[in-house]
């Protein structure tokens, strides 16, 4: 047992070397020298593991035989399941070194780990199939294992953080392919009847909005030493990326429309949403900002009104019409212009053009709560490609959902495009 004490040792003090590392790259970037250390200190860790986990196997059997030639009716209180129990449950533990790291995205060091492992799994790592067997109690011979709950969560609340049209359109969940929502039409009818009249009747009628599923994914290529060298550092790369592109482009459906996509016009190209022209962004004027505004005529009870529009739009056109109106102190143009127009709050928009041409979106305003539906059939999926990008050493993520985003309502929407 003297050589498994050392290495115990030694592996206690690799995580508190990495420890250290890791609460110094809070504060500042490592240098190259640092960085190099950390692999080093790494990869002896995981070689360091290896050893232990062999030796330990070999010394519950000695230890079982040596119980055994001691006393025969030992050999009936060790079993050899036993053995296996311990070598099951070694394959179930987290890495100490995992313990010691820190994810940006998982509520803990275990959940990032776990997720990390699952995705190894898929590419065809066969330590971690065995971990993720230990984990599951299954096996990955009918399918793959089920995607992790940490790995789920984590995506769909960086998706829902990043983009808008998970934020802010009205999510439907999807029980099939095609799915009907209704929509109001048309509202009751008030009047004012004699006393002992007859009230007049009126009807609230209902339409349908239709919505159909369509696969939206997402690939991303990560290098198998990576994989198997760093997995907590891997799924935060991994995890930023796919869920970045999914948000961006379901932003794109609802907003600009994409052709082949699942909303081929969005707002920019419906014709029924209220439209005010320009020439050009450097044309804009606070007088079509407000004629949008008034576009969808007497608001909707309870409608949450907001804009829509780029960045980059925001802090160059529309801040230097606000700059311009006048009554700003020194104060105002040190801070910044909030993001408020109008009185109403700005969000800023990725996929929106930051120059937009003819018929591209400048601004949007209205309340997507009521004037679009975000239609949800499937959770994220994943699989492994690990042919594809065989020649430079690398596999690819694919992580797919199938949503639809329609335009519900778009009497309560409008916006401003280039004519």
């Amino acid at each position: 047992m003297k050589k498994i004490q050392e290495i115990n040792a030694r592996l206690e003090a690799i995580a508190d070397e990495l420890q250290a590392l890791s609460d110094l790259s809070q504060e500042n970037d490592l240098d190259d020298t640092q960085v190099q250390l950390v692999n080093e200190l790494d990869s002896e860790f995981s070689v360091l593991e290896t050893q232990r986990e062999s030796l330990q196997v070999v010394q519950d059997k000695l230890d079982a035989a040596r119980a055994a030639k001691a006393d025969p009716k030992a050999s009936s209180i060790v079993e050899p399941s036993q053995i296996e129990n311990v070598i099951e449950e070694e394959k179930r533990m987290i890495p100490a070194k995992v313990k010691n790291q820190r994810s940006k995205h998982f509520a803990s060091s275990e959940d990032a780990y776990i997720s990390g492992m699952y995705l190894s799994s898929l590419a065809g790592d066969r330590r971690a199939q065995d971990f993720m067997a230990a984990q599951s109690g299954g096996t990955d011979n009918k399918g793959g294992f089920s995607v992790p709950d940490p790995l789920s969560n984590a995506l769909i609340n960086l998706i829902e953080d990043r983009g808008t049209a998970r934020q802010k359109a009205q999510r439907i969940v999807m029980s099939s392919d095609t799915w009907s929502v209704p929509k109001v039409t048309a509202q009751a009818t008030i009047y004012y009847p004699d006393e002992a009249a007859a009230i007049t009747e009126s009807d609230v009628t209902f339409g349908q909005v239709q919505l159909t599923a369509k696969k939206l994914a997402a690939l991303v290529k990560m290098s198998t030493e990576i994989t198997e060298d760093s997995v907590l550092s891997m799924l935060d790369v991994v995890v930023d990326s796919i869920a970045y592109n999914i948000a961006l482009e379901e932003d794109k459906n609802l907003f600009n429309g994409v052709a082949g996509g699942v909303n081929a016009s969005g707002i920019a190209g419906d014709a029924s949403v209220d439209d005010t022209n320009v020439a050009s962004v450097a044309a804009l004027a606070l007088t079509d900002l407000t004629e949008c505004a008034s576009g969808i005529g007497n608001p909707v009870v309870g409608a949450v009104n907001e804009w829509y529009m780029s960045p980059v739009v925001f802090h160059s056109q529309v801040r230097d019409l606000l700059n311009a109106a006048g009554g700003n102190a020194v104060a105002d143009i040190e801070n910044g212009q909030r993001p408020l127009l109008l009185g109403y709050p700005v969000n800023l928009v990725s996929c929106l053009p930051a120059a937009p041409a003819s018929g591209e979106l400048v601004a949007a305003f209205g309340d997507l709560r009521i004037g679009a539906y975000f239609g949800d059939r499937r959770a994220l999926n994943f699989k492994t490609l690990n042919e594809l990008y065989m020649e430079n050493d690398q596999i690819g993520v694919v992580a797919t959902e199938r949503i639809d985003i329609q335009v519900s309502n778009p009497e309560v929407l409008s916006k401003i495009t280039i004519t």
